[in-house]
């Protein structure tokens, strides 16, 4: 048994039934199980996993296996990203600014990236064209 006191002054154990495994084994083991738990609750909360309406397995295992593959195009596409890039807190005032951007976070900056690509294209070059730009912004904002 492995007991983790936190900065906080909570605390956690952690059991292995191995007896003769050393503590950096048993925290790694647990760091790993920590990571294919938030990767199901992205996955599930994020993109809808397990939401879809199909008529049988294999369906469904395609659905699985598309909602995976969406995750990992994510994540590989901010992999390199500053996180400051990644998110936008300023809406929510509440929230820690040095927290590490979450799945979501970063769903939300490419789908504001890809839409504001398209859209401000296609803007006119007018005399109103700033105030355009400029509401269009306000509306990303609001959409992501």
């Amino acid at each position: 048994m492995v007991i983790v006191r936190f900065e906080d002054g909570g605390w956690a154990p952690y059991f292995c039934t191995d007896t003769s495994a050393e503590v950096c084994d048993i925290l790694e083991a647990v760091a790993a199980r920590w990571a294919i738990e938030e990767h199901f609750h992205d996955v599930k909360e994020v993109w809808g996993a397990g939401q879809q309406q199909v008529r049988n397995v294999w369906s469904n295992i395609g659905c699985w296996h598309l909602n995976q593959w969406v995750y990992t195009l994510v994540e590989l596409c901010c992999w390199d990203v500053e996180k400051s890039l990644l998110s936008d807190r300023s809406e929510r005032p509440w929230d820690n600014e040095q927290r590490r951007p979450s799945h979501a976070d970063r769903r939300r900056s490419i789908s504001r990236e890809m839409l504001g690509k398209k859209f401000l294209a296609a803007l006119p070059h007018t005399p109103e064209h700033r105030k355009l730009r400029r509401l269009f912004h306000d509306l990303l904002a609001l959409a992501a």
